[in-house]
């Protein structure tokens, strides 16, 4: 450790582990784990994909319990036998993917971590309303949050509902603990960068009251948001940092055990002899978006952004058969498709990768191996019957061609880290072998930056192949880095287009288009 590591206050820290040990079989998820939060302070916990992160944090709020080493909170040494023991200890959380029930209120969801009934809402099993809605209402003031605690969640935009998750995380019976420490685990992957500004002032607001644990694979705002920032790589603690004393590339290099390299991309020409692999023309969805129009030629990427709300994601779903169209016309290498469905997509070559892999892209209780083939056998088939040895070679051959962690494609996919598991959904596309348009919906969403330099240089091997890409970028910067061209959505309308390499547009172009 350095002298940033030695810093630390004299009192009693709201949160210490010592030698913390978990395993699974012959798997060494999280590897003799020492490390201390103090009060009103705001940790970064950053790491490979696989890393085990997501192990610590599960053992933090009660889900796992270690196979060895201690817990203490406030200076007492506490055991959490489940998540309600953590809760009652102070510790909240706010996971990567909502667990909010979006048929309820505000105040209903909030209600939810009250951990006795001193205070509660609840009295004989029925909720006093008057209280309920104080509670939540007092709970939202303490992060400086405006929302009605009448509202249903369903009807919340997801950056409102990210503020929910955060006040019901702090909902703890204040005489029990000094202060709560809550985690954040990816709080800002699904939001728009525009959005991050609203969430990095909540942080803010519970620094003041509170302790915060933030996971993030977004270097520059794990900089700008963090006092300190811990690093894991393979089970470990390898390095822990101030904030100030540290840069981008360093933490790169901590997380992954390389440097970080930027990859120069040749642009395909257009001679104009090219067929589009993939063309729309005046697609439409009432509500979504009208007269859409683009063409994608091979072995090129054409990136789409645009804000919330600019039908982007449903125009992406259109192109897989996820989602019927109102009007316009679709081609495939020059072949008109009618009564479009994902079944005929897949059948013509079109593969998907959605946004919400849990429940849209695999399977969770299948293994790895088994949904690699799920869609396109391939090899793994002998006629029509599916024989296990084959498949599991071809998915030890993924594996080890995007660096799948834990290397056991036999494990059940629910067991993998995010990121892994959507390496495996990246690898059930790879592996067609008739692939011509590959629609990508926030590919590296969760993705910590070794395994988005990963995914990158196959997305560019999927088009130096011939096959049509098209991306639902990220950041503008993603956009910028990647794609031959640039759609701009803005309310359902396309209102610029830009060819990379002859435009040359700046991030300034992009937002110009986009508001």
């Amino acid at each position: 450790m350095t002298g940033d590591d030695q810093d630390r206050p004299t009192h009693a820290p709201v949160l210490k582990l010592t030698d913390i040990r978990k395993s699974f079989g012959s798997v060494h998820a999280v590897v003799g784990i020492s490390l201390e939060i103090a009060r009103n302070e705001v940790v970064g916990l950053v790491g490979e994909n696989g890393a085990g992160k997501s192990t610590l944090i599960k053992i933090l709020t009660g889900i796992y319990q270690p196979d060895g080493g201690s817990i203490e909170v406030d200076g007492k040494v506490v055991r959490f036998r489940g998540p309600r023991d953590a809760v009652a200890s102070g510790i909240g959380v706010v996971h990567q993917e909502q667990s909010l029930f979006t048929n309820l209120s505000v105040a209903e969801n909030i209600e939810m971590n009250a951990v006795t009934e001193r205070g509660s809402a609840v009295r004989f099993g029925f909720y006093r309303w008057g209280r309920l809605n104080k509670n939540a209402a007092a709970s939202l003031a303490r992060i400086g949050s405006q929302l009605n605690p009448k509202t249903r969640v369903g009807d919340l935009p997801f950056v409102d509902r990210q503020m929910v998750e955060i006040a019901r995380a702090i909902r703890v019976e204040q005489h029990r603990i000094t202060a709560p420490l809550v985690i954040l685990d990816e709080p800002t992957s699904l939001l728009e960068r525009t959005e991050t500004a609203v969430l990095e002032r909540e942080i803010g607001k519970l620094k003041d009251f509170g302790s915060v644990i933030f996971v993030s694979h977004r270097l520059d705002e794990v900089m700008r948001i963090c006092d300190r920032i811990i690093v894991m790589r393979h089970g470990k603690v390898v390095a822990d940092r101030r904030s100030d004393h540290v840069t981008e590339d360093e933490l790169f290099k901590l997380m992954v055990g390389r440097e970080s390299h930027a990859v120069k991309r040749d642009h395909p020409v257009d001679d104009g002899s090219l067929v589009p692999v993939f063309e729309a023309t005046n697609l439409t969805r009432n509500g979504k978006y009208r007269d859409v129009s683009f063409s994608v030629l091979p072995g090129r990427l054409t990136a789409i952004i645009g804000a919330t709300g600019s039908g982007r994601e449903s125009l992406a779903r259109a192109i897989f058969g996820a989602e019927a169209t109102d009007g316009g016309t679709m081609s495939i290498g020059g072949v008109a498709v009618h009564s479009w469905s994902v079944t005929k997509a897949v059948a013509a070559g079109v593969g998907y990768v959605p946004a919400e892999r849990k429940v849209e892209g695999m399977v969770g209780a299948l293994s790895a191996a088994e949904n690699i083939t799920l869609t396109h056998p391939g090899r793994a088939a002998r006629g029509p019957i599916l024989v296990p040895h084959n498949r599991a070679r071809i998915a030890q051959e993924w594996f080890e061609t995007l660096d799948v962690r834990p290397n056991d494609s036999s494990l059940e996919l629910d067991r993998f880290s995010g990121g892994n598991q959507q390496k495996v959904v990246m690898a059930k596309w790879l592996n067609s072998p008739n692939l011509k348009v590959l629609v990508l919906d926030h590919p590296l969403r969760g993705l910590d930056p070794g395994a988005s330099q990963t995914v990158n240089e196959h997305i560019r091997t999927v088009c130096a192949e011939g096959a049509a890409v098209i991306l639902l970028a990220d950041t503008l910067e993603e956009a910028l880095d990647i794609g031959d061209d640039i759609i701009v959505m803005r309310d359902g309308e396309v209102s610029a287009r830009f060819n990379v390499a002859v435009d040359n547009p700046s991030t300034l172009d992009l937002l110009e288009g986009m508001v």
